[in-house]
């Protein structure tokens, strides 16, 4: 069973350490500092309700949780979609945890989470082969922008 919680304070140190492994992974162009994972611990783990990470645990029998993932996405408005959007950031994995069907569990939770949502947008590196595949498989498709961006220190 997969549970999708919020998280805390108390998750920095594996959550950081999900957070490294996942950019030096294929889904990333590139690595980012560390001190980026630990703003948006804060953020998600304090009073800003529209930064959301959840921790992503597994559950079988009675046997205590266990982290297997996480996965991160900011709610905005947006004017293009004419509501409210979730910019869907990341979303990885443990190994022993994929291809159990908890991606396409993690989808239907925000969809449930944010019934009123009007549109779910996210980016993915072409690398990216089965998370393209099960974001196509779950109706999703190619939105042709071409996307640019500044960074601000």
């Amino acid at each position: 069973m997969l549970i999708i919680r919020d998280v805390t304070e108390a998750d920095r140190e594996q959550a950081v350490a999900m957070m490294k492994e996942f950019y030096k992974s294929p889904a990333c162009l590139h690595e980012v500092p560390e001190e980026h994972f630990h703003r948006t611990i804060t953020e998600a783990a304090g009073p800003n309700p529209a930064v959301r990470l959840m921790m992503l645990e597994e559950q079988e029998g009675d046997e205590a949780p266990r982290t297997v993932g996480y996965a991160h996405f900011v709610v905005s408005w947006n004017n293009e979609a004419g509501g409210q959007q979730i910019w869907f950031d990341e979303m990885v994995f443990n190994e022993n945890a994929r291809g159990k069907g908890y991606g396409t569990q993690v989808f239907a939770w925000m969809e449930k989470e944010y019934p009123d949502v009007k549109r779910i947008r996210m980016e993915v590196t072409r690398e990216n082969i089965r998370a393209i595949a099960l974001y196509e498989r779950l109706g999703y498709k190619h939105l042709d922008y071409y996307q640019m961006c500044q960074d601000f220190d």
